[in-house]
């Protein structure tokens, strides 16, 4: 079983970098990579969140994941220079776990507060990480990215990811792994 989850894995890495490259957003944009994932599977996500105020640096981001497509289990990584907590919620019906026990509370939302020297350098990215899964049985999540800024200013990354949003949403694809891959 483990020599098939490494082939589903090889398959995912690999579309997952075709997927960054004919799928590449605006550089000021928030992006999560990779932009693929599977469909019931574990996925390991990194969120690239830009600087883009002069005179101001980010201090705060939260990511919401929406109510409609809850996964089971999610865990933020050690960052250098960022604090992460999670906030839960109660499903009204209990969904089922990576190992396949069921779960009725599911992170509702991970908020990261920057720790340590008090600004980044020019044109650094804030690059948060998260595992989690089981992902939903969807096409699709996008995630909202909240970023705040210093100086108070709130950007809302939620915009339905299309040709000139202004603050589109990072999306993550999902697959599915077809049988033979198991």
């Amino acid at each position: 079983m483990l020599r098939n989850w490494r082939a589903a894995a090889g398959v995912f890495v690999a579309g997952a970098a075709g997927a960054v490259v004919l799928a590449a957003p605006a550089a000021a944009d928030v992006t999560v990579t990779p932009a693929v994932a599977p469909r019931g599977g574990p996925a390991a996500l990194v969120f690239t969140v830009p600087e883009e105020r002069a005179g101001a640096h980010t201090t705060k981001v939260e990511l919401l994941v929406p109510e409609a497509t809850p996964i089971g289990e999610i865990y933020p990584m050690s960052v250098t220079g960022w604090a992460p907590t999670t906030t839960t919620r109660k499903l009204d019906k209990p969904i089922e776990l990576i190992h396949g026990q069921p779960a009725n509370e599911v992170v509702s939302k991970v908020t990261w507060i920057r720790v340590g020297r008090a600004a980044p350098k020019p044109g650094e990215a804030a690059l948060l990480k998260l595992s989690m899964g089981p992902m939903p049985q969807t096409e699709q999540v996008a995630f909202t990215i909240v970023q705040t800024y210093s100086d108070g200013t709130v950007v809302r990354w939620a915009d339905a990811p299309a040709a000139g949003a202004k603050n589109p949403a990072p999306v993550v694809k999902l697959l599915s792994v077809s049988a033979a891959d198991r």
